[in-house]
């Protein structure tokens, strides 16, 4: 009886050892980023976002914004994007998923929208949205670039089809362009 009483205990201190460890690994953005979009490398530029942080750059602080969700389309997107971004040395890009604040028709998504108005897409019930992926460069309350290039597709085609060699060559020279831009002011 004894025994049973001692192994009772020892059973009892270790499921109290175990509960109080902190099982919640937090990673850096860039780390975090890499292991949700495997095209992207942990040495990448993104840092995640909320609304407001995307709200302030859409009213004209100086940032840019990748809207996303996470699919492969925003995959290969975000790695061209990283890819260029750390060529002309942007060291960091916000990464804003929209998705649960537009379900939930939060009001700072609805002023991004509002904001934005004269470049973000109207549905046909003339309802304005974001679309993933969509790139927003701003600088000097200037919007340099809204990119929702990949947003919308023609026919059905995969993204490791739509990014062949032309179309990352001239995305690339879009976004570096756009980048130096950026930069300069």
């Amino acid at each position: 009886m004894v025994i049973y009483i001692i192994i009772f205990f020892i059973l009892i201190g270790g499921f109290i050892y175990l509960g109080t460890i902190d099982y919640d690994e937090t990673l850096p953005d860039n780390l975090e980023f890499a292991r949700e979009f495997s095209l992207v490398d942990e040495d990448n530029v993104f840092a995640y976002a909320n609304a407001n942080d995307a709200l302030l750059v859409a009213n004209g602080t100086k940032g840019i914004v990748l809207f996303g969700t996470n699919n492969e389309w925003v995959n290969y997107y975000a790695s061209i994007v990283n890819k260029v971004a750390k060529e002309v040395g942007i060291d960091k890009i916000y990464y804003y998923d929209f998705v649960e604040d537009r379900r939930n028709n939060n009001g700072t998504y609805e002023a991004i929208l509002e904001r934005l108005d004269s470049y973000v897409i109207y549905n046909d019930s003339e309802i304005p949205e974001l679309y993933a992926p969509s790139l927003l460069v701003v600088s000097g309350d200037e919007v340099i670039m809204y990119d929702y290039e990949t947003s919308f597709r023609s026919g059905n085609i995969a993204p490791g089809e739509y990014w062949n060699a032309f179309n990352q060559e001239q995305k690339e020279k879009e976004l570096e362009n756009a980048f130096s831009k950026y930069i300069e002011s």
